[in-house]
């Protein structure tokens, strides 16, 4: 969430803007381009220059569509200038991407505004005020204490209803039965070779249960321990080990997504994505792009492979030759997406989190396959939400993790600074 407008600044598209970088994929990378570019915003407008820190903000928001802290720079740039048409279209389309902004933080702008746009502004007003409240309906499918752990993904081997959580924290798989919803057990750990765990699939064609595993900061590293990242199959019934595939040069392997036994791992380190064309096979690159900033989690829709790309959005990744193009947004921001997955149908849900509010939220493609037909927020604001991560789709039923404890384990390695609560997972009926 953006705690102030002038932060806003600080924090690191048109559709023409996003297709003429598809046309020249190596001519610039459209993240770092936008941190210049907010970067030139923000010194123009210390130095009272309004129109050139407008120009560089709104050149920002054509690489990075739906930013918070653009949308928000924008608002600041117009509060400073006195410009109140900038500020509206700002806050408007601020709302209009599902992001949540407390208009009183205007201060006296707030009560000036009321009264000289009085209806453009209620709604604007009724916009936020939904945007604050819950939607949607889910149920807890399970609730259990993890007090060493950071739950981060899960998977649901549907033959038998178990679940399966991903622990950064505690480098290992926990396994929940169905006959007991409020309790796991440790199906593999570090003395499997796991460092932490981040996303983790089940596979009913090869019988596996295929493992994300790496290390960030917060991993718990003997002394003398090597860093590395893989990915791992395990049986699905034994737990046992069966493979451990590795790429030369890998940084930190953290989303996988299975389909006919064919297997694709988000390297969130590198930004690269491999692919795995046989559980005896080795791993090999699919893609890597240098327009890619943040790579999460991946989904198979559309004859395609779609990789959440956390400060830009999506992109759509061919099969065959690994070319990606920057799927182009409707109004609803697709930044902050961490989670993703995909119905049987081909669409594609997405969990965002990192501001308010957090959502998990339908993405229908338009036919092109690279652009944004229309979105359905599905889950908003949910009373069991704190981070909300990872998602699994099964039967049409989406599981996730509710609340993934991210704000307790800094990054120096310490934590918990609380107690850890319970972990939930949810389960939301998409019929």
């Amino acid at each position: 969430m953006i705690r102030s407008l002038t932060a806003a600044l600080l924090l690191a598209a048109s559709p023409a803007a996003l297709m003429a970088q598809d046309e020249t994929p190596d001519a610039f990378a459209p993240f770092e381009t936008s941190v210049e570019l907010r970067t030139e915003a923000r010194r123009a407008l210390e130095a009272g220059d309004y129109e050139a820190a407008r120009r560089a903000m709104q050149a920002a928001s054509g690489l990075q569509p739906g930013s918070p802290a653009i949308l928000l720079g924008l608002a600041q740039i117009a509060l400073t200038s006195g410009d109140d048409e900038l500020l509206l279209s700002s806050l408007e389309a601020t709302a209009a991407a599902g992001i949540y902004f407390d208009l009183s933080r205007l201060e006296e702008n707030d009560a000036r505004l009321r009264e000289t746009f009085p209806d453009r502004y209620a709604e604007l007003d009724a916009l936020f005020a939904r945007h604050s409240g819950p939607a949607g309906e889910a149920e807890r499918v399970l609730q259990v204490d993890v007090p060493d752990s950071l739950i981060e993904g899960v998977a649901v081997e549907i033959e038998t209803d178990r679940i399966f959580l991903s622990d950064v924290i505690g480098r290992q798989i926990l396994v929940v039965e169905p006959f007991d919803r409020s309790s796991a057990d440790v199906f593999a750990d570090a003395e499997d070779g796991l460092q932490s765990v981040f996303g983790i699939v089940s596979d009913d064609v090869n019988r596996v249960i295929w493992a994300a595993t790496g290390v960030l900061p917060q991993t718990p590293l003997e002394e003398g321990e090597e860093a590395t990242t893989a990915l791992i199959a395990f049986d699905m019934i034994t737990g046992d080990v069966y493979r451990r595939y590795e790429y030369e040069g890998a940084e930190r392997i953290a989303d996988i997504v299975t389909r006919d036994g064919i297997v694709y791992a988000v390297d969130s380190g590198a930004n690269r994505v491999y692919q795995l064309n046989s559980i005896s096979g080795e791993l090999q690159l699919l893609s890597e792009d240098p327009r890619f900033a943040s790579l999460q989690g991946a989904a198979l829709a559309d004859g395609a492979l779609y990789v959440s790309d956390y400060g830009l959005g999506l992109w759509r990744v061919d099969l065959a030759d690994g070319t990606a193009l920057q799927v182009r947004p409707g109004a609803e921001s697709l930044i902050g997406i961490d989670g993703l997955s995909a119905t049987r149908d081909g669409r594609l849900i997405a969990v965002r989190n990192g501001m308010a509010p957090n959502a998990v939220f339908a993405i229908d493609l338009a036919e092109d396959g690279v652009s944004v037909a229309g979105t359905e927020i599905l889950l908003r604001n949910h009373p069991d939400f704190g981070e909300p991560t990872l998602i699994d789709v099964q039967d049409d039923r989406i599981f996730m993790v509710a609340n993934a404890p991210w704000a307790l384990w800094p990054n120096d390695g310490s934590g918990p600074t609380e107690a850890v609560p319970p972990l939930v997972v949810l389960e939301y009926d998409l019929d």
